[in-house]
């Protein structure tokens, strides 16, 4: 070897070093390459294991909501979405290749729910049907027949579509309210179906309502105007009288034709309104709903019909 280097000029010498320098460099330059390559390896690996953990999690989550919808009714037709059967990631040298079945459709999903019934719909069906269901139903199977005042307090001044609209979010059925009267100016009167009286109260105590079970309509301290406070005793208790007869007589003039009677005799029994009263305003209601149905008054009201025309003609030949 030192035979060979005395045989070597300088320039020779510093030929070969130079070559073994870039050999070294060149080596030196792809053993970083590969180093940079197999941290990009162990990169892709972890990367490759969280994608397995997150398609495993959201399989999971999908199965779950697949099977909340799969315990509704689905029309027929509708397609259901499908479970991700798995996705497997392949790494190589050069290249990282996914592969993934196709992902449920959510609008699927979505449009499955909005198939459901709708809650407020199915109520109003149900109301609709019990309405139905009462027309073929005898009297005696209905139960208790008439109706009825139930007093609630108020705190200040209200109007009656108010009163209905505060009634109806608190779940009661406006169908079987039938007036809602003010007779004391901390209370408010609501007539219903005597039937409905134990479901209204329900509702209302759920409210914290304050209920006035003893409230007394013909009692002179509801009168709460000071322009009577000289009134006698006697005075203000006719006044009151006069006053509730009147609001009687009202509701009865706004009141479905058909309910008047038997709201009519409610108002006699309870000494608001007498007999001839009564007469009046049903004649009147007859009136009303002949004007409106003649074809069905004249078959509910025949005789009572008759029976005016009949006196009619013999007050007129009188």
């Amino acid at each position: 070897m030192a035979t060979n280097l005395q045989g070597m000029d300088m320039n020779q010498l510093q030929m070969i070093l130079n070559q073994l320098q870039e050999q070294l460099t060149s080596v030196t330059a792809r053993v970083n390459e590969h180093d940079g390559l197999l941290a990009r390896l162990d990169t892709l690996e972890k990367e490759n294991s969280e994608l397995k953990k997150l398609l495993q999690d959201k399989d999971l989550a999908i199965q779950k909501l697949q099977g909340a919808v799969s315990g509704h009714v689905v029309p027929s037709g509708s397609s259901r979405p499908t479970a991700v059967e798995g996705s497997t990631l392949k790494t190589t040298t050069g290249s990282m290749n996914t592969k993934a079945t196709k992902s449920p459709s959510y609008a699927n999903v979505a449009k499955a729910a909005a198939t459901l019934p709708d809650p407020a719909t199915e109520a109003k069906q149900a109301k609709k049907r019990l309405a139905i269901g009462r027309a073929f139903t005898t009297a005696a199977r209905k139960g208790p027949q008439g109706y009825q005042y139930v007093y609630i307090g108020r705190s200040k001044k209200i109007a009656r579509s108010e009163v209905r609209s505060l009634l109806r979010k608190a779940g009661v059925d406006l169908g079987r309210v039938l007036d809602i009267c003010f007779p004391a100016s901390d209370v408010i009167g609501i007539l219903v179906h005597v039937q409905y009286v134990q479901d209204f109260t329900a509702l209302l105590e759920a409210c914290e309502a304050e209920f006035f079970f003893d409230f007394d309509p013909l009692d002179p301290a509801n009168i709460a105007d000071p322009k009577y406070d000289s009134l006698t005793l006697d005075q203000r208790t006719a006044l009151i009288m006069e006053f509730t007869a009147a609001r009687c007589l009202q509701t009865l003039a706004f009141l479905r034709p058909l309910n008047v009677s038997g709201v009519g005799k409610y108002f006699v029994e309870q000494g608001w309104i007498c007999d001839e009263d009564l007469s009046v305003s049903v004649g009147d209601a007859i009136q009303r709903f002949a004007k409106k149905e003649p074809k069905r008054a004249n078959f509910l009201f025949r005789r009572k019909i008759n029976a005016d025309s009949a006196n009619e003609d013999s007050a007129m030949e009188q």
